[in-house]
C-alpha cells in the first residue's frame, strides 16, 4: 500500500473495515502521513479511529494515564485538543 492509497481510502470512508484498519495502521507508521490523516481516521470510529488515537498520543506527547477512560478517539475531541496546544504554542 502507498501513501495515497491509504490516505483516498480513509477519505472515502466507504471501503471494506479490512481496509480501512490495514489504512490506518499504514498512516499510523508512516513517518511522511500528517496528522490530518490520522484525524480522518478517528472519523471512521472503531479499530481504524483506536490506531490513530495511539499514534496521535504517541506523536504530540499528549499525557495518557493508561486508563480506558482517559483514551480519546474521538475527532472533535482532538481537534479541540491540537488547537489548544497551538494557543499554548503561539503564546
Amino acid at each position: 500500500m502507498t501513501l495515497e492509497e491509504a490516505r483516498q481510502i480513509i477519505r472515502t470512508g466507504s471501503s471494506s473495515l479490512p481496509q480501512q484498519v490495514e489504512a490506518a495502521a499504514f498512516l499510523t507508521s508512516s513517518k511522511q502521513s500528517e496528522l490530518g490523516d490520522l484525524i480522518r481516521c478517528l472519523r471512521l470510529r472503531g479499530l481504524p479511529a483506536e490506531t490513530a488515537a495511539t499514534a496521535l498520543y504517541t506523536r504530540t506527547g499528549r499525557p495518557y494515564s493508561g486508563r480506558i477512560s482517559d483514551f480519546s478517539a474521538d475527532a472533535a475531541e482532538w481537534l479541540q485538543y491540537l488547537a489548544r496546544q497551538l494557543e499554548v504554542a503561539a503564546s
